[in-house]
């Protein structure tokens, strides 16, 4: 596996966290940290989003972690992703941050800049970095300083299910050189060659993804300064006219099954059913949606401009007010650098970034997760240049954009109209 990253972006994903961030105060305790002992162990707390099989997954990481050290214990805290930041966000406001919180997408930017992560410079025995693969390290850094380790990286692909093509009569498609435009057509002819309930695809209504598009336009998402979008109206209005097109085609479902299935884990999807061809997903989701055959495959469009580029998938961060700040790295520490934890965690939480870890995990990898890999090294390959890290103020960006694209696909807005609202609000956000 190669991952040459470059310095890289620090992305958005959902919810309004922000609001609740402004009212806490910041930097760790002064006093001397407990030295836990055996008999006498000080507890930390530790806070992720995800399914049942990722709780499960990261409960038997704990109990290795307590087992090899026994003056730590580890209080797991697992919320579906949907919730996450509106409870992080209440705990947060209420002096309550875990010791140990997942990141991800802007929310390095917003929490940091409000002084609620820990600088990691700032420990006593940092935690150690040097077998991770070139470029990863900066991913956590924002200001030039180091608020995240990441848990590993993934990046936007679009999911293929071979059995619902075959079953419809149609095609694969050729990744290196299809368009959005294909995609629309195929879609159509998944859904009209299927039985009823089985689509072509769903729309994806992800900031991140939207960066995908805006730089496949030749634009970014956001201008250099973070101060408001730089993605035009128009390309806006073009990515929701598709989705208004793919509905009214049968290419995807209605707008109500549209919401439903955007909230759903990844298991219980359309995709993640058998009823859906093609979904446009993180690479890192490939196995959660099946263990059944898939296929892994580039974006439409990026054999013009490529778009997609390697990211964190999710990152560690240590509350800047915790009491066992030492307790919280020697745990991050075993999370991002144990060979036990990585053998048990492989890539759910993308590929891992310490490349011992990386190999260990490799023979105990899947058929989707070696996919996964693979797909990655075709990402890495491109050399694309990441954008710059999306600013604070952006947490919410996300919401705006399911919010206006549910709008449009009830027809209760126009595309234009649409797109419009969506700058004017998230604009509104990154001025505040």
């Amino acid at each position: 596996m190669k991952f040459q990253l470059k310095r890289q972006a620090v992305l958005a994903t959902s919810a309004l966290a922000a609001a609740a961030l402004v009212l806490t105060g910041c930097g760790a305790s002064s006093s001397p940290e407990k030295e836990g002992t055996a008999a006498d162990p000080v507890t930390i707390r530790f806070a992720w989003w995800g399914n049942d099989a990722r709780a499960k997954t990261t409960f038997e990481v704990i109990k290795a972690f307590e087992a090899e050290n026994p003056g730590i214990k580890v209080k797991g805290e697992s919320t579906e992703f949907s919730s996450y930041w509106d409870k992080m966000a209440t705990q947060v406001a209420g002096g309550d941050t875990p010791d140990v919180l997942t990141m991800s997408g802007s929310y390095p930017s917003e929490y940091s800049s409000r002084g609620v992560l820990l600088d990691l410079d700032t420990l006593k025995e940092p935690i150690d970095t040097s077998k991770f693969a070139p470029g990863t390290v900066e991913l956590g850094q924002i200001n030039d300083k180091q608020y995240t380790i990441t848990a590993g990286v993934n990046s936007m692909s679009m999911v293929l299910d071979p059995a619902v093509f075959e079953a419809a009569g149609v095609e694969l498609p050729k990744d290196d050189s299809w368009t959005w435009d294909d995609y629309k057509e195929i879609s159509a002819k998944i859904t009209e060659g299927s039985p009823t309930g089985t689509f072509g695809t769903t729309p994806m209504a992800n900031d991140s993804f939207l960066a995908v598009w805006a730089r496949q336009g030749g634009e970014p998402l956001y201008t250099a300064d973070g101060s408001k979008l730089g993605i035009s109206d128009a390309r806006v209005a073009d990515w929701l006219q598709m989705n208004l097109d793919l509905q009214k085609s049968g290419g995807s479902p209605s707008a109500s099954q549209v919401v439903e299935d955007t909230s759903a884990q990844p298991e219980q999807t359309l995709l993640g059913q058998g009823k859906q061809g093609m979904k446009v997903s993180w690479s890192n989701q490939l196995n959660s949606y099946s263990s059944k055959d898939l296929i892994i495959a580039k974006l439409p469009g990026e054999s013009v401009q490529g778009g997609a580029w390697l990211r964190s998938s999710m990152e560690y961060a240590i509350s800047a007010k915790s009491k066992n700040t030492a307790a919280a790295a020697k745990f991050v520490d075993f999370l991002v650098n144990s060979t036990e934890a990585g053998e048990l965690i492989k890539s759910d939480r993308g590929m891992p970034a310490n490349l011992d870890v990386r190999e260990a995990v490799k023979p105990l990898l899947n058929e989707n997760q070696v996919k996964e890999a693979a797909y990655l090294d075709r990402i890495a390959e491109m050399k694309l240049t990441p954008p710059t890290p999306f600013p604070a103020g952006s947490s919410a960006t996300m919401e705006i954009l399911n919010r206006n694209m549910t709008d449009v696909l009830f027809e209760k807005a126009t595309v234009d109209q649409g797109a419009a609202k969506f700058v004017e609000e998230v604009n509104l956000n990154l001025t505040k």
